[in-house]
């Protein structure tokens, strides 16, 4: 009977939330719909008086920030909402997603400056592969972290500077600990 209650438990938590995932990516893909339109609503800038209307790759790139930028600051604002939204969202990750946005909040204080991916995963002693999986979740669930290519080749992490500027940091940890019971501050153990 226990076991029967516990799946039922189990079964309904799944889906509520599963619900609030769905309802999360909703509310994105509405943003980058209301993003794409303002994109689309701003004149193209011509690259040559023979192509009229062909946007030039450096006019696309910009564009292409653009949208990037007004998404990140629609998603910290989002999150800077309430400080029930900025707590519904943290719990909302799992522990390890979490701890990997922790982790960048802290390495990115401590290098004084953005944060690659290898950087990270050494830091957290993960694949560089592992840390790009959770950074891309993490993105894609709102979290705000700003990803921006340097030279063609290199990723910089940070949290965005929005977000940074709500000093969240020991709120975010206090957070982390009382969501993971099982992990214990140093100061704790002794």
């Amino acid at each position: 009977m226990a076991n029967d209650e516990n799946f039922k438990e189990n079964v309904i938590n799944s889906f509520k939330k599963m619900k609030e995932d769905v309802l999360r990516l909703e509310n994105m893909i509405l943003s980058l719909k209301q993003g794409i339109a303002e994109i689309k609503a701003q004149k193209p800038i011509e690259s040559s008086t023979g192509n009229k209307g062909v946007l030039s790759k450096q006019a696309s790139e910009q564009a292409s920030k653009r949208a990037n930028n007004q998404a990140l600051v629609k998603q910290s604002e989002d999150i800077k909402g309430s400080n029930d939204d900025i707590e519904t969202h943290f719990r909302s990750l799992t522990k390890q997603e979490f701890l990997i946005f922790l982790s960048l909040y802290q390495l990115q204080e401590e290098m004084e400056g953005p944060v690659k991916f290898i950087d990270l995963a050494n830091y957290m002693k993960l694949s560089e592969g592992c840390i790009r999986a959770y950074v891309y979740k993490l993105i894609a669930k709102g979290t705000p972290i700003h990803k921006e290519k340097a030279n063609n080749r290199i990723v910089n992490l940070s949290v965005s500077a929005e977000f940074r500027a709500l000093n969240l940091k020991k709120r975010l940890t206090d957070l982390f600990y009382e969501i993971d019971s099982s992990q214990k501050r140093i100061s704790d153990q002794f």
